[in-house]
């Protein structure tokens, strides 16, 4: 099982900080079919790659223990989505940029290696991250309903870039970062907004 936090710390930090970040304590067992209302047992650490603008290495996860239940659950911090190495803040910046931005995915692979050349990135990532938020549109939809009942939402059968526009207006101003809203929704639906229909390590 695992549980996003919310930290506005970067990646670098928080690698730097170590063991000695201070990493959020449940009060209670987070899996829904216990909810014990007893604080788990620290259950020590795993390392996940992180590539992000200014830290490509590994972080620790925190991960805790239900004595009751015999379930474990870790914490990732909100730079981080489940099954994916490259950074949040990495694969939003390519989403906005072709979406918002119109940028080519060769352009956004140019603009990348000129500011960024440490990251990387090539052309199947790139692709790989804009058609996985095109294909979860639905699901995002499904998810702002939840957060928000009385907003307008886009009609995605008549166009899918438009539509996909003004969710990302709705993200950005309703959620003041990609990490709150990634948060939020992570733990409404239980789910990452990038969520594929099998698991896979991008």
């Amino acid at each position: 099982m695992q549980r996003i936090f919310l930290t506005l710390i970067s990646p670098a930090e928080y690698a730097r900080q170590g063991v000695n970040f201070k990493f959020p304590v449940p009060d209670a067992c987070p899996n829904p079919e216990c909810l014990i209302p007893i604080p788990p047992k620290k259950h020590g650490f795993y390392g996940r790659n992180c590539l992000d603008v200014t830290y490509r290495g590994r972080v620790l996860i925190r991960r805790y223990y239900c004595p009751f239940c015999g379930k474990t659950v870790s914490y990732l911090p909100s730079f981080c989505l489940p099954y994916y190495q490259y950074s949040l803040a990495v694969i939003y910046m390519i989403i906005v940029n072709h979406i918002e931005s119109a940028m080519s995915y060769a352009s956004i692979i140019r603009n990348l290696r000129k500011h960024h050349p440490n990251l990387h990135l090539g052309l199947q990532h790139v692709e790989f991250y804009i058609l996985r938020f095109l294909m979860n549109l639905n699901s995002i939809q499904i998810g702002l309903r939840q957060f928000l009942p009385d907003l307008a939402l886009p009609d995605f059968g008549l166009d899918i870039k438009k539509g996909a526009k003004k969710i990302l207006h709705i993200v950005n101003g309703g959620f003041g970062t990609i990490q709150t809203f990634s948060q939020r929704f992570f733990e409404q639906c239980k789910r990452s907004f990038l969520s594929p229909l099998h698991n896979s390590l991008a």
